[in-house]
């Protein structure tokens, strides 16, 4: 029950906090308004009132807001402070560009005190990063990285924080063994040229591991590696990625069959009076569509290599389909279009994907997202 009631806060809480900041922005946009509207017309008490009872309300609120906001859990709170001044600090600035408007409304300037409170927002969030950074654990490593970005981003050089930023950083660094594609379940048959596919497996296991940035990635903490590599680094990996291919769904090509009529009128020749003579040809199409479909699951399964325990499992269905037309006839030839003749004169025995290229092209559709759901489980 605690923690239901926990969450039904923090989420009215994000509620409130999207609310305010939606109403902040009306404001500011009719307050612009205003201002234009008063600066062309040099004085008006209408406009003028208009300006007032939005900035005056506004006003009101956030020192409402203020007050109740220092009674919050610092570092927090901070955020919530300096956001509320920020959204006043605008509508000053605003208003400061009619100076009429400054004399007769009289904002108020956060300025000042917007510096002074970003510094004691970047005290209080390098304590609380100080606390984190002194335990240890890749989620502390993590607190304490982004309490002490929080901490740069109210007052950059901040003490030593961004030395103790990159330091937390470098902490959580693992090392992830990218493994080459398998195949679950596919009834491989002599037809299969396993050892051409395992070499093009081996490439893209190198591609995915380039990709995510390989020993040099910067973007999170996280390393990754083939097992040769790992081997070299003399390095027990943290994580281990295995991507396996499963539920395959492989038909061989089928075909499907529509036909269509064509008729047009053709000059025969002349009559007496020299006037065309016409006559109606006509031809059937006999269109064939060969189509080949295929399905396939790749699972995406992340394994705490120390302990053996499987910290997650996604699976990212593939799928892949072609076609090719070519097309017969009966009737008279003339009775034909460009595009008749281009199905007619095409191929019948045209070369369809074999199965090493239909996983390739479901590869591609989603390589990507592949990616990026590797990041993301490999991230903090």
């Amino acid at each position: 029950m605690k923690k239901r009631f926990t969450l039904v806060l923090i989420i009215s809480s994000l509620l409130l906090a999207a609310c305010s900041r939606n109403t902040y922005k009306s404001e500011q946009k009719d307050l612009s308004m205003l201002i234009k509207r008063l600066t062309k017309k040099g004085s008006d008490d209408k406009v003028l009132a208009d300006i007032r009872s939005i900035y005056e309300p506004a006003l009101l609120r956030t020192q409402q807001n203020l007050n109740n906001y220092q009674y919050d859990a610092p570092p927090q709170k901070w955020d919530k402070i300096i956001g509320e001044m920020q959204n006043m600090q605008r509508m000053y600035d605003i208003i400061n560009t009619n100076q009429y408007a400054v004399r007769m409304i009289k904002p108020v300037n956060y300025y000042r005190t917007i510096l002074a409170t970003k510094d004691s927002a970047a005290s209080d969030y390098y304590v609380y990063g100080m606390q984190y950074f002194e335990r240890e654990g890749r989620n502390n490593s993590r607190q304490a990285f982004e309490a002490f970005d929080k901490t740069l981003s109210y007052v950059p050089n901040f003490k030593d924080a961004q030395q103790k930023k990159q330091e937390a950083f470098n902490r959580s660094i693992i090392y992830v063994l990218i493994n080459q594609i398998q195949y679950d379940g596919f009834g491989f048959n002599n037809n299969w040229n396993w050892n051409n596919y395992n070499n093009r497996d081996q490439m893209l296991q190198n591609q995915i591991i380039n990709d995510l940035g390989g020993r040099n990635n910067r973007n999170i903490p996280a390393l990754y590696f083939n097992e040769w590599d790992l081997r070299r680094e003399n390095r027990a990996p943290d994580l281990v990625v295995d991507l396996v291919w499963r539920n395959s769904q492989f038909d061989q090509p089928r075909d499907r069959s529509r036909n269509y009529n064509r008729s047009k009128q053709i000059e025969t020749g002349r009559d007496t009076a020299n006037r065309p003579i016409y006559q109606t040809v006509t031809a059937t199409v006999f269109v064939t569509e060969r189509y080949l479909e295929a399905n396939a699951d790749m699972n995406l399964i992340v394994t705490d290599a120390k302990n053996r325990t499987q910290l997650d499992w996604q699976v990212i269905p593939a799928s892949f389909r072609t076609s090719v037309e070519f097309a017969t006839f009966s009737g008279d030839r003339r009775a034909l279009d460009e595009n008749d003749l281009r199905l007619i004169n095409r191929s019948q025995n045209q070369p369809m994907p074999n199965r090493e290229d239909v996983f390739q092209e479901m590869m591609r559709n989603i390589y990507n997202d592949m990616l990026n759901r590797i990041q993301r489980v490999t991230n903090w």
